[in-house]
């Protein structure tokens, strides 16, 4: 049965009122009387508790291209058709990833939960895929930066349900990341999982109500293993001060030094403004130089679902991106 928005209405300002009277009544019946009159409780429609109704849309966002098209333009590799969990893309996805894949600095500003992340990502992977048929040497190709841990958490989640069984080593790399092997928490699928395979055991675990974290075999969860000779991740998540102190200790700049970066993400990109701003963006310039790599040789891409102001226009958004990146 359809909802009623207007009776719906009454109906919960009508057990307010009743809760509000039946808790906190008033024993003056003058003052009683008052109060019925002043918030008309005679009519619920006219009390001045009640304000609206307000009616707001929520409008579709306008379809993109098919994977499958993607793929036969030479922007996906093939294998995206099963990375990708659905057979469409939206429009400003479709025009974010072109426009990553034609090698532009593309900032992507639009509201939350709207998939800006797909747009750098699904670009990424397919990348990695090619690198992988070309049996191309281990090495870093992308940086993704968050601003918050709990931000490269929930991205990590997701990389391993995406990359499980795809053959691209991915690691987080924070304050909290274990040393070893040893001290990684979790349940580490064997060498040679199927991605089915991941979803069918990640399945279990929920069913069963098990807080168990799942690791596929392509996750690189400690720092020795992200140090490792060959074992570096493609995709790499971290912060800004993580990433600092990175580029500062011996131990780690193997991680970056001479590596194939392709792809340097800054998610929540207004949050770096100011002095945090002028300072990543200087950490940008020494990123590119620890791996040895010109400015027109790493697609930037940074995210944001406040950057671009419909009043100032796209302006700011490039003058910002452009002093950010360089």
């Amino acid at each position: 049965m359809a909802l009623n928005p207007i009776a719906f209405t009454e109906r919960v300002v009508d057990d307010f009122l009743h809760y509000q009277l039946t808790t906190y009544p008033l024993a003056d019946p003058d003052l009683y009387a008052q109060l019925r009159a002043l918030l008309e409780l005679e009519e619920t429609r006219k009390t001045p508790l009640r304000k609206g109704p307000f009616v707001s849309l929520s409008r579709p966002f306008k379809q993109g291209a098919a994977v499958a098209d993607l793929v036969a333009d030479g922007v996906f590799h093939p294998q995206m058709q099963a990375v990708v969990p659905y057979p469409e893309l939206r429009a400003h996805q479709e025009e974010a990833i072109r426009a990553v894949h034609a090698g532009r600095t593309t900032l992507v500003s639009t509201g939350t939960g709207s998939g800006k992340t797909e747009a750098f990502l699904y670009p990424i992977i397919s990348r990695c895929l090619e690198l992988q048929d070309a049996d191309a040497p281990p090495g870093l190709v992308a940086v993704i930066v968050y601003p918050m841990n709990a931000l490269a958490e929930d991205q990590l989640d997701r990389l391993r349900g995406l990359l499980a069984g795809r053959g691209i080593p991915f690691g987080m790399y924070v304050g909290k990341t274990p040393e070893d092997e040893a001290q990684v928490r979790g349940e580490r699928m064997p060498a040679g999982s199927t991605n089915a395979a991941y979803a069918e055991r990640l399945a279990q675990i929920r069913e069963a109500g098990q807080a168990i974290t799942l690791l596929p075999p392509e996750e690189r969860a400690s720092r020795k293993a992200m140090r490792a000779d060959g074992g570096q991740p493609r995709i790499l998540l971290t912060n800004v001060k993580q990433l600092e102190l990175l580029l500062t200790r011996g131990k780690d700049v193997g991680i970056f030094a001479g590596a194939p970066l392709e792809f340097l993400v800054f998610d929540e990109a207004h949050t770096f403004r100011g002095a945090q701003g002028a300072e990543t963006a200087c950490l940008i310039r020494r990123l590119r130089t620890f791996c040895g790599r010109r400015p027109d040789e790493v697609r930037h891409v940074a995210t944001s679902a406040t950057m671009a102001d419909p009043v100032t226009g796209e302006t700011r958004a490039r003058d910002f991106a452009r002093r950010f990146f360089g």
